[in-house]
């Protein structure tokens, strides 16, 4: 798929339809939402490239900004995400059994603050399954198209299992991704950020080092840490699990909370949020970890726009990852965050080397 042989539609084009689609999309429920978008993503992309790209003005692909877990769980986006610029995924969260996660409501959005909340509870349909999809996938993709797959343990599976439930989940998935990130950060499964100490974290991924050394090509492992951790304990957890095998982290998950139910007055629902209320924590928490390690690192959590990408690079990312300000910026958010910092910082985020994720 050679972008480059098409002209970019005026930004003025995309900018209207944007701002004709959002009132739309945001008066429906979030999921509902979602899949509404998946829906119409899936007949654009049935007549080719163009009408994707006609929506987000990309030319070419970013190797070094992708989209963060959480947002394509079941690998149903993947072929259409190089359409919008994504240079490369993060699918998942996948645990090894199946789970439907928590009841809804269980998605929130709050357009003036620009954050979203969540209690998910890593709904998926499974890693066999997830699996399976990918590889049906994977033919089709740009050669250059990274993707990640995002492992979790199942929620009824109890702490002293929780490396057998990574290594279990990351099994299907030989050959058919370039990274593998732990989640042990989601505040929605109970018990799981208790998951975050240097002991339980180092058995976890030692069950998934040797997983991933039966692999014919073995690939990065990745750990995905909370915003909470205090300047100390994040660098000791980093030093740790970097003598034990780490590639990199991804900095941050979603900073844990609580909302009023709308629907449910006087219920109080236990989550995490994200968007422009994690900008400077999870800057900080970049900041912090690029002291601590020369291991790569992805930073993902409130990138809102051009500046909060700016400050990341210059906090030393290595890749950056958007969620709430892909929903809030619009399919044009990745294209515009690549010109901009090419322009502004001489970082040329297309160069074809700058994937830094698949450092095998």
């Amino acid at each position: 798929m050679n972008m480059k042989n098409h002209p970019r539609p005026p930004r003025t084009v995309r900018s209207a339809l944007w701002s004709l689609a959002k009132p739309l999309l945001f008066s429906l429920e979030p999921e509902h939402a979602h899949s509404l978008s998946l829906h119409l993503t899936r007949f654009w992309g049935s007549l080719g490239n163009f009408p994707l790209r006609v929506l987000s003005g990309a030319h070419t692909r970013q190797p070094r900004i992708g989209l963060a877990a959480g947002f394509d769980k079941n690998a149903e986006w993947l072929p259409y995400l190089p359409a919008f610029g994504f240079g490369f995924a993060e699918i998942g969260t996948v645990t090894p059994r199946p789970q439907g996660g928590n009841d809804r409501p269980r998605l929130f959005r709050d357009p003036p603050s620009e954050r979203l909340f969540n209690r998910m509870g890593f709904n998926n349909l499974g890693a066999a399954i997830v699996a399976q999809r990918i590889a049906k996938h994977r033919p089709g993709l740009p050669a250059d198209f990274k993707i990640g797959i995002n492992l979790g343990k199942n929620k009824t599976t109890p702490n002293d299992e929780a490396a057998r439930d990574y290594a279990d989940a990351a099994k299907p998935f030989a050959g058919l991704v370039d990274y593998v990130a732990l989640n042990v950060s989601s505040p929605n499964t109970p018990g799981l950020r208790a998951l975050q100490s240097g002991a339980e974290l180092t058995q976890i991924l030692e069950s998934v080092l040797k997983i991933n050394a039966s692999w014919k090509q073995s690939v990065p492992i990745y750990i995905k840490l909370a915003p909470e951790l205090d300047s100390e304990t994040l660098s000791q957890l980093i030093q740790t699990l970097a003598r034990a095998g780490a590639s990199g982290f991804i900095l941050t998950n979603t900073w844990g909370g609580e909302l009023s139910n709308p629907a449910s007055p006087g219920e109080i629902l236990t989550g995490g949020w994200s968007g422009r209320n994690l900008t400077d924590i999870s800057l900080s928490r970049l900041k912090i970890a690029r002291a601590a390690t020369s291991l790569k690192l992805i930073s993902v959590g409130g990138i809102m726009d051009i500046e909060s990408a700016r400050h990341r690079w210059l906090a030393g990312a290595d890749a950056l990852q958007l969620y709430s300000g892909w929903i809030y910026r619009g399919p044009s958010f990745v294209p515009a965050l690549g010109i901009a910092l090419k322009d502004e910082l001489g970082l040329d985020t297309e160069a074809p080397h700058a994937n830094s994720i698949d450092n095998r």
